[in-house]
């Protein structure tokens, strides 16, 4: 029986091994490595050259192998897969193509490894159907997400960085982190990651500084090397992420944020009907006047956001009066 069973042990590692080599792209064996280890699947390095050495010699697969280089790398040659699990149905790559392009930086770089497969495999059912009318290959023209601020290009972040930070949280392990800030000056911290915030183009980890017992937010694009610890993260039982960011201002001060009452007295129809639709709050107040003029009350955080807000829509909103009252 016991042979039986690592008879079967083997050969169900056999199929995760087939189920991490892509048809378009060619797949080293630390890749292929590191996203069993993701899974929580432990092989020797050794021991994975020879598994698809065997695979590839055996003849049995449409197993192609790069041999410029070692180690070797892999990719299955056909467009037929080897094994019907590993088939999806097109509304399965729809989804995971939307996971994998707007949920990138949400995912722990673990789990990003372990269904970087899945994402190849959706990208090659999406593109078996190019050239075709399918409700399915056209959806991804069919959605894209505005943003209300000017376009920029992303800050580079190497993913090493992302997935040593992501791993970090997932895990509620430590950080050896190097840090340049905003004035060019260079400091290596051990930090206690707590969460990770994007804001629109940018990403930030919340984190605590080992000695220290205020809370600080850091720029993933500052971060010049990350090294996951086995010490286990300071916790904070009292810690919330979503309090957290009310509270703070990113991508401008580390400092508290003040409320205020906020009245402004406009013109526009059309934005009395829009900020009706869409509040700032749920404190927010819009009547009318007797003169057609109207007045919008509302508590706000008074940030650079909302004064740029002002003066993106003072002419256009007809805004004739701001007034702020420090709560």
């Amino acid at each position: 029986m016991a042979r039986q069973m690592n008879a079967i042990n083997q050969a169900m590692l056999y199929l995760e091994v087939i189920r991490r080599i892509p048809r378009h792209r060619f797949i080293s064996t630390i890749e292929i490595q590191n996203s069993l280890r993701a899974s929580g699947i432990n092989v020797q390095i050794l021991t994975l050259q020879r598994y698809l050495k065997q695979l590839y010699e055996s003849g049995n697969l449409p197993l192609e192998r790069n041999d410029n280089g070692r180690p070797f790398s892999y990719r299955m040659g056909t467009d037929s897969t080897p094994f019907p699990f590993t088939k999806l149905s097109p509304q399965e790559a729809l989804m995971l193509r939307l996971i994998e392009a707007n949920l990138h930086y949400q995912l722990p770089g673990k789990l990003n490894r372990a269904m970087e497969p899945f994402f190849d495999a959706a990208r090659q059912t999406l593109s078996e159907t190019q050239g075709k009318i399918t409700h399915e290959n056209e959806w991804l023209n069919k959605v894209a997400v505005v943003s209300n601020t000017l376009p920029q290009i992303p800050p580079s972040i190497k993913p090493r960085i992302f997935e040593a930070v992501s791993n970090a949280l997932f895990e509620n392990k430590k950080l050896k982190i190097t840090y340049q800030n905003a004035e060019g000056k260079e400091k290596t911290k051990t930090v206690s990651p707590m969460g990770l915030v994007q804001q629109d183009i940018r990403l930030y980890l919340v984190c605590r500084f080992d000695g220290y017992q205020d809370i600080r937010h850091l720029a993933l694009h500052r971060i010049r090397n990350a090294e996951l610890l086995t010490e286990p993260a300071q916790k904070e039982f009292n810690f919330d992420i979503k309090t957290y960011v009310k509270e703070h201002h990113f991508n401008y001060t580390n400092s508290e944020t003040k409320m205020v009452r906020l009245t402004l007295v406009f013109t526009n129809e059309a934005t009395a009907l829009n900020l009706t639709e869409a509040p700032f709050n749920r404190t927010q107040k819009i009547e009318k006047l007797e003169d057609g003029r109207y007045r919008l009350t509302v508590k706000i955080e008074d940030t650079l956001l909302l004064d740029g807000w002002i003066n993106t829509w003072r002419d256009i909103a007809g805004i004739e009066s701001v007034e702020k009252k420090t709560l």
